[in-house]
């Protein structure tokens, strides 16, 4: 059988989807539920693979295939010997000889297929909605396109020619793909079209609907949106895993409407990914130049050098607050952000951070799981966590409370901690006598 060669199906120059594949990081799961919806648009990941060196071969084969507009059989015949030869392909579980710890679950050439495929059509969907919204002015309308032949799944089916204009919230869970090997599109569509072609335009308001949908064979849920559509009363879900839209998720983040494991999943393969690798070894590389032109200036020196040539107002999230914390400081907002600000202070103040890009993927396991907990003034929480060292991170919410930032973060000890609770209000000390 012919493999459909994607690019070419869907019309549309590969760059946006290779930019969309190249901004992921990594996640690991044992089960496909374990990485969920949004997560899936900044963390790489494949059911069961728990090496990261094998996601890596995996993740290699598929950016070459992007990149070349290469069929399944391709990435078949790069990938196979390399998984074959660490022990990957077949059935069963890899178990590490020496431990018995369990690897993973190998892999079979039709999981292979649909690696290949499921990413391939999320990465094109992707790069084509970005390409939507940068049109939407001469385009502003967006029509549901499924392949109607016998593996048409009728749900998909009964979606095929809907419009909805592009800032619909339709297109927030619905843009394809909605299920494992979704073939669906969406086109764009002008006012002159819509007008010349007679179509209808819907409209999601007050028919979008938060519904329990079975995720597993054990009959466990999660809560997932539908549309119900008002004309035939049905009630459209997407498959499990699949509510979402990758090139929004990718591009346009919302993390503050994530239920928390997914944002924490998102911000994961934020902080693994290239663009915040990228983004510190510029900030590194500009800091140190300027140190080294002024060797003997204060901090605040080197800062205000670096400060034209580099803060511009980016940031990325770093860790998700949870519910009593964010009670604790009164804020609805769970995304913690580090700007470029923080991270220019952190890099000229090294000798007191002693902090690497590694580093800040820890933030998450700090303020989660940290021992020590004060609050500082209104709006600030400072948490220590004892890993093999001391880590001490601030977060502060803005005056408006919308927003929270990582100010510090850095090692301690235990003297700092001590003055931490004596200037503020301890929430939570379970470090004392460790």
């Amino acid at each position: 059988m012919a493999t459909v060669d994607l690019a070419y199906a869907f019309g549309l120059a590969p760059e946006e989807a290779i930019r969309y594949f190249e901004s992921k990081g990594y996640a690991v799961g044992f089960k496909w539920q374990d990485v969920w919806q949004e997560a899936h648009a900044k963390a790489f990941t494949v059911a069961g693979v728990m090496k990261l060196d094998v996601l890596q071969d995996i993740r290699g084969a598929l950016d070459k295939a992007l990149r070349d507009g290469g069929t399944l059989a391709e990435f078949r015949k790069g990938l196979l010997p390399t998984l074959e030869a660490k022990g990957w392909i077949g059935k069963g579980f890899v178990i590490d000889q020496e431990t018995g710890e369990v690897l993973g679950k190998r892999l079979t050439p039709r999981r292979l297929k649909t690696i290949f495929e499921t990413n391939m059509q999320a990465a094109y969907n992707a790069g084509r909605y970005t390409s939507q919204l940068e049109n939407a002015d001469s385009r502003p309308y967006l029509e549901y396109v499924a392949i109607l032949d016998s593996r048409t799944r009728p749900t998909h089916r009964a979606q095929h020619g809907k419009v909805f204009r592009v800032g619909d919230p339709f297109w927030r869970y619905f843009y394809p793909p909605n299920g494992w090997r979704c073939r669906c599109r969406v086109r764009a569509r002008s006012k002159a079209d819509v007008d010349r072609l007679n179509l209808a335009v819907s409209d999601s308001a007050g028919h979008l609907e938060e519904v329990e949908q079975v995720i597993d064979r054990d009959g466990n849920t999660r809560r997932v949106m539908g549309y119900r559509d008002p004309i035939s009363g049905k009630t459209f879900l997407a498959d499990p895993g699949f509510a979402y839209n990758p090139g929004r998720a990718a591009f346009q983040p919302e993390l503050d409407r994530y239920a928390p494991d997914v944002a924490r999943q998102y911000v994961k393969g934020t902080l693994t990914g290239p663009a915040f690798k990228a983004w510190y070894a510029n900030a590194d590389t500009v800091v140190k130049a300027a140190r080294a032109s002024m060797p003997d200036a204060a901090g605040s020196a080197v800062r205000a050098k670096v400060d034209p040539e580099l803060i511009n107002g980016q940031r990325y999230p770093v860790g998700i607050l949870g519910a009593a914390d964010r009670t604790a400081l009164g804020v609805e907002s769970q995304t913690v952000w580090l700007s470029d600000e923080t991270l220019v202070k952190q890099l000229v103040n090294r000798e007191g951070q002693n902090i690497g890009l590694n580093d800040y993927w820890r933030v998450q396991g700090v303020i989660e799981e940290a021992q020590l907990v004060v609050k500082d003034g209104d709006t600030s929480l400072v948490f220590v966590r004892r890993e093999e060292k001391l880590y001490h991170a601030v977060i502060k919410a803005t005056k408006s409370g919308k927003a929270l930032f990582l100010t510090s973060f850095r090692e301690t000890n235990m003297a700092a901690a001590q003055r931490a609770m004596r200037k503020g209000q301890v929430v939570r000390n379970e470090l004392e006598g460790k």
